[in-house]
């Protein structure tokens, strides 16, 4: 099928070029308007399957402004400007274009920027009508008859968490009626697992009365549109609806997606999510909602019909419940250690996107543990039985670049002396991880575009083509946007790559979870019942950790190497100039890990008076095969004259 194009751009000679460049190319121009308002007349007689779209047009309304209108309908658009100042790219990509054309363009650059923004989509949809399909099939679970009404709600809550990042989900019931509110809170406290918040719960969380709280509940009008609240709008609402401020300040969330389903004449339901991160919620998330409104409507009718709710309906305060519990290691993804609302949200993201065949962009900063979530996506998938080869692109120069990802035949080139199966074809059927994408030279881009679009390779030196089926999961510690701003970054490979993007947290965004990386190293280095002091705890989760992960496992292998105790209470300082809040004695040394290795391997010698195997022996003191110690002797040039040395 041929895609049908609309052209809204008010100089007409550039109007006019692009719409006989798309005629000749095959595609179907359905209009070329130079203003907002005609452009939504002309959607409103044929929809288009994509709008280009200038970015100043005649008018008090802009380009973003239409922007903002296509994307509430599901409609793609590709934004054409005069210039690509960082000003007008933050302001034009909070409304997440396919794409963006600087002017003067070629002809090509249209074409393959449709082809991106039409491959683009394609994702997207498929990506919403998985989501919408998963719900749908956890709420058809849920069993209605006998039920208690917090039961089943507690279900709905498990059921969106399944695709819908949620932090705290509130439902309210208003009947339209008597004015009274039932309300009733979900607090996540791991994979679909919640904890029901209530009056009682408010009550110790907010430091309110329960008789404020309960006017808070009486005099809260459930909202009657379907909207996304973040930043400027969230701060507004904090300041309109008690409840709302409420759980923001009690929950230290930063965005809420709000819809609500009339139930019957007399009952609004209005569903709430709340999450403690922003820019979470986008337009996908009202479409599926949107989309499963009318199973929603269902299960309130029913409860309202069987007088499940009508129960004690004047009665706000739900009975005491258990206190919150503490979140618990996900078992699903035991290799990521972390529980934190942050983490959490990028397991559902994992399970969200592993079963699709879509690109991934991970992003974090260097030391996250990006490989890891790779790893992770391609476990997850339908792909594990194949292969997941990684590759770094940062340690490939230009001119290899062919070789080492597509292969090549013996003697096809000076040095050529054997034949050589590339990256691509030694994944085919399973996943291909690209770290540091944002390294790959200028040159390089173009061919891994090249095969990103035509999902063939050729052998250097063959003619012979082979078909891929390669998922595709790039990593990068760079901003892509600016690299792309910059010029170091193909915006087309850009927006070919970045279909799933996933963010990882740093360490100082998740420090509720040093805890836990800090058993799991531990229990890694030694099999000592070795442990931090809290004082030291309490520092270390303090501490900004720049190096993230990394960082973090660095410190904990230096300390128990160095600590003569199975309770470690002392700093040892990191491995980076900014040791802020450890109060790092000044003038001190910090050695690398080799030398503290070996410093602590012949002080222990020295104890043991060079006596290495059996009782007393330095094997036995460091818990270590006798064989792996003389290992570690040899690696690291331990002399004798060194152990007896006098100091």
């Amino acid at each position: 099928m041929n895609l049908e194009i609309l052209i809204v751009e008010d100089e007409f000679i550039v109007a006019n070029d692009l719409s006989k460049t798309l005629q000749k190319k095959g595609y179907l121009v359905t209009g070329t308007v130079p203003s907002v308002e005609m452009a939504m007349i002309s959607i409103e007689k044929k929809r288009p399957n994509i709008v280009l779209l200038d970015i100043r047009l005649r008018g008090k309304l802009s380009g973003i402004d239409l922007a903002k209108k296509l994307q509430k309908i599901g409609i793609p658009f590709i934004y054409l400007s005069a210039n690509s100042n960082k000003t007008i790219l933050d302001e034009a990509k909070k409304t997440k274009p396919y794409g963006f054309l600087v002017k003067p363009f070629r002809a090509k650059d249209v074409l393959v920027a449709l082809e991106i923004a039409a491959y683009h989509h394609k994702h997207s949809f498929d990506y919403q009508h998985q989501l919408q399909s998963k719900i749908e099939k956890e709420l058809s679970l849920i069993t209605l008859n006998g039920t208690r009404w917090e039961d089943v709600f507690l279900d709905v809550a498990k059921a969106f968490q399944v695709t819908i990042p949620i932090d705290y989900l509130q439902i309210a019931l208003r009947s339209l009626n008597t004015k009274k509110n039932k309300i009733l809170g979900f607090y996540r406290t791991g994979h679909k697992e919640f904890q029901i918040i209530g009056i009682n719960e408010l009550e110790n969380i907010s430091n309110l009365s329960k008789n404020d709280l309960e006017k808070v509940f009486r005099d809260h009008e459930s909202s009657h549109t379907t909207a996304i609240y973040e930043n400027e709008l969230l701060e507004d609402l904090v300041v309109k609806n008690s409840l709302v401020k409420l759980i923001v300040d009690s929950f230290h969330v930063q965005s809420l997606l709000e819809i609500p389903i009339v139930g019957d004449t007399d009952h609004l339901f209005t569903l709430s999510f709340y999450n403690k991160k922003e820019k979470l919620f986008g337009s996908e998330l009202l479409w599926v909602l949107t989309n499963l409104s009318n199973r929603l409507r269902t299960i309130v009718l029913h409860l309202t019909e069987s007088k499940l709710i009508e129960e004690n309906f004047q009665e706000v305060i739900p009975e005491k419940r258990k206190p919150i519990l503490k979140k618990k290691q996900s078992e699903e993804f035991n290799e990521i250690i972390g529980k934190s609302s942050a983490l959490l949200n990028v397991f559902e993201a994992i399970k969200n996107v592993a079963p699709m065949r879509t690109s991934v962009l991970v992003m974090g900063e260097s030391g996250t543990g990006k490989e890891l979530i790779a790893k992770s996506i391609h476990k997850h998938s339908g792909r594990d039985h194949h292969p997941l080869v990684t590759v770094n692109c940062a340690a490939i120069p230009s001119d290899l670049i062919e070789s080492i990802l597509f292969g090549h035949e013996k003697g096809s080139f000076t040095g050529a002396a054997e034949k050589r199966i590339g990256k691509f074809e030694q994944a085919n059927g399973g996943t291909l991880f690209l770290d540091e994408i944002g390294e790959m030279s200028l040159a390089s881009q173009v061919k891994l575009l090249r095969v990103l679009q035509e999902k063939e390779i050729e052998k250097i030196g063959s003619n012979v083509t082979i078909p891929l089926d390669v998922r595709i999961i790039a990593a990068t510690n760079r901003n892509l946007e600016e690299e792309v701003e910059a010029g170091r970054f193909r915006l087309d490979l850009y927006y070919r790559l970045h279909v799933f993007p996933i963010n990882i947290p740093s360490l100082k965004e998740r420090p509720e979870d040093i805890p836990l990386l800090v058993d799991f190293f531990i229990s890694k280095f030694t099999s000592k019942q070795m442990r931090f002091s809290s004082r030291v705890l309490k520092k270390m989760m303090n501490y900004q950790w720049p190096g993230n992960i990394r960082e973090l496992e660095n410190y904990i292998e230096r300390s128990i190497l160095m600590s003569p105790h199975e309770i470690i209470d002392d700093l040892y300082a990191p491995l980076t100039k900014k040791t802020a809040n450890f109060n790092v004695i000044e003038g001190a040394q910090i050695l690398s890990l080799e030398e503290m290795e070996r410093e602590f391997i012949l002080k222990t010698l020295k104890s043991s008076h060079g006596k290495i195997s059996g009782k007393g022996g330095a094997a036995e003191l460091l818990n270590l095969p006798t064989s792996t110690l003389n290992s570690k002797i040899k690696k690291l040039g331990i002399r004798k004259k060194e152990i007896f040395s006098e100091e």
